[in-house]
């Protein structure tokens, strides 16, 4: 008998060591990707989020599992009718110098089931997508069930649609020099273009090239060749502005082009490739030429001045990383160049970008992470911050993704393989697909804050306007300001002054 009720005590026990409810709590900023696996993470029981049409709403919740042994959690979320609801379960991944962000943020499988070993959270991200929703006000919840025995808990979620929508394009020139459209085809290629416009990229790095031979006079003698960039052409024509790569130096099959013959022979390549683009269905603000890479050196400049005299209407593309009188002997002395990608480092000199700046069309500014997995996500939302600061009309980053087989870049599940690491934000996954990040919803959600921004321009309130400024300012701003300023600037909008 004594035997039977220790078994009995023991199963007892064994079963209280599984069968619990699983604790939820929501995080105070979902964009944080470094927290611990291990113990409770306190958060509050429910969530509001204020939001305009068109944008996209984060939230994220810990699920504790508080047993001794691992749960198995169904998480479901309910009562958002007409809002795109996506679950997904944030996952550590190794960044090169050893640290542990939470970073990849694949959905969760159709059945909803994670696992939480005992003692440890899971982090659930939620993404509510309002683009074809109503204004309103949308109040579901959130639930995980212990698959054991059905024990359950719930969180409120409300979100406020306000009657305002962000444009479905934005106004900045976005970029991020993916290079995997080049290296993808059919649905694949497809995902990866509504990944990138679903996150405002708009302008594309074109790496197609068009093969052309010249005699030593600087006449043609084979091509262009545009047998390669027209479907490229045609796959992206109306979704932005291309950087054609193109238009890179030709040394093997023509003069050089700081000699007269060369500059004759690249003139007469510009304005064969600018008739064809015209044939194509594209303006001349609809692509810019892009010579070559964080260069505007000698070579640099004699292409962009034989482009100029060929065509003067054509566009030219910039990234310099050096000397203010290389990017001077482009712009103000010449007006030999339109499009700028100035690099961060110019970010400090300011005096540069305004020299500069009357004589380009865009003013944008670029980052190369690298191997910045490890940097707080706050990092990527600031571009759009920077952009907004600066009065730059465009903004971008190296890379979002790079697809597999180039390990001089690192393989982006593992930062620890390849030569250094990868700085992607968009992971390649099987079957075509992708999986995005954190970081990567982070650089979204910058240039969403410059859209509430340019709304509250737009209707004129120049209090709030200063208070986003100093928000930003480097020296006066901090993260709980523009936190409370972009609150009260959607307050605004909702007013619909």
């Amino acid at each position: 008998m004594m035997k039977h009720w220790l078994l009995g005590a023991a199963l007892a026990a064994a079963w209280q060591g599984f069968a619990a409810a699983p604790e939820l709590t929501f995080a105070a900023d979902p964009l944080e990707s470094y927290y611990p696996v291990q113990g409770r993470i306190a958060g509050a029981g429910k969530s509001h989020l204020n939001l305009l049409q068109r944008e996209f709403g984060l939230a994220a919740l810990s699920l504790y599992n508080p047993t001794q042994a691992t749960m198995y959690c169904r998480i479901t979320a309910s009562g958002f009718d007409g809002l795109k609801v996506t679950l997904r379960e944030a996952a550590h991944i190794r960044a090169r110098l050893g640290q542990l962000p939470a970073d990849v943020l694949p959905e969760l499988s159709k059945d909803g089931v994670v696992a939480v070993p005992a003692g440890e959270n899971r982090q659930i991200f939620l993404e509510f997508d309002t683009r074809n929703g109503k204004a309103g006000t949308y109040r579901g919840t959130v639930k995980a069930v212990n698959l054991k025995d059905r024990s359950a808990v719930s969180r409120e979620i409300s979100l406020d649609v306000i009657a305002q929508s962000l444009p479905e394009r934005h106004p900045l020139q976005v970029m991020t020099w993916d290079c995997s459209l080049r290296q993808s085809s059919g649905k694949e290629r497809e995902n990866l273009l509504a990944e990138l416009q679903e996150h405002y990229v708009n302008n594309f790095h074109v790496l197609e090239t068009t093969p052309w031979k010249a005699d030593t006079r600087g006449n043609l003698t084979e091509g262009p060749d545009f047998s390669k960039l027209d479907p490229m052409l045609k796959f992206l024509k109306g979704k932005g502005m291309l950087l054609l790569r193109c238009a890179s130096p030709n040394s093997k099959n023509a003069p050089d082009i700081r000699t007269a013959a060369g500059a004759k022979a690249y003139g007469n390549f510009v304005r064969a490739l600018a008739a064809h683009m015209r044939e194509m269905g594209f303006d001349y603000d609809d692509y810019a030429l892009y010579p070559m890479d964080e260069n505007t050196g000698d070579v640099f400049y004699a292409h962009a001045k034989a482009a100029k005299a060929a065509d003067p209407k054509v566009w030219i593309y910039a990234d310099p990383t050096k000397s203010r009188g290389e990017i001077e002997r482009i712009t103000a002395d010449g007006n030999y160049t339109d499009y700028i990608q100035f690099h961060y480092r110019f970010l400090d000199r300011r005096d540069v970008i305004e020299m500069a700046r009357p004589h380009l069309k865009i003013s944008s500014a670029y980052w190369c992470p690298v191997i910045q997995k490890r940097l707080r996500p706050a990092w990527y939302r600031n571009m759009g911050h920077v952009a907004w600061r600066l009065n730059l009309n465009g903004i971008g980053y190296w890379t979002s993704l790079w697809m597999p087989g180039n390990d001089r870049w690192g393989v982006p599940w593992d930062d620890l393989r390849g030569k250094t690491a990868s700085a992607v934000t968009v992971y390649p996954a099987r079957r075509g697909e992708n999986v995005p990040s954190r970081r990567w919803k982070a650089f979204r959600a910058g240039l969403e804050d410059w859209l509430v921004f340019d709304l509250v321009r737009r209707k004129g309130n120049d209090a709030l306007l200063k208070k986003i400024d100093e928000a930003l300012d480097p020296k006066k701003g901090s993260a709980e300001k523009l936190k409370r300023f972009r609150a009260e600037s959607v307050e605004f909008l909702r007013k619909g002054n």
